[in-house]
């Protein structure tokens, strides 16, 4: 298990994600592969999918 693995081991998934989305709050994902994105593409880069979720926390 990597360095990074054991840092978040014991972090609960909002501190996952805070430390994923940085200090604005939001967190667009495709919903087809799970890239994440901190702005909203048309398309997913990664798979090309149109289905891109928006998380707000």
């Amino acid at each position: 298990m990597g360095v990074w693995a054991k840092r978040i081991d014991g972090m609960g998934v909002v501190t996952r994600l805070r430390l994923i989305i940085g200090d604005d709050g939001e967190l667009y994902e495709c919903r087809n592969c799970g890239s994440k994105f901190d702005h909203e593409p048309d398309t997913c880069p990664t798979c090309g999918s149109a289905e891109i979720a928006h998380y707000e926390f």
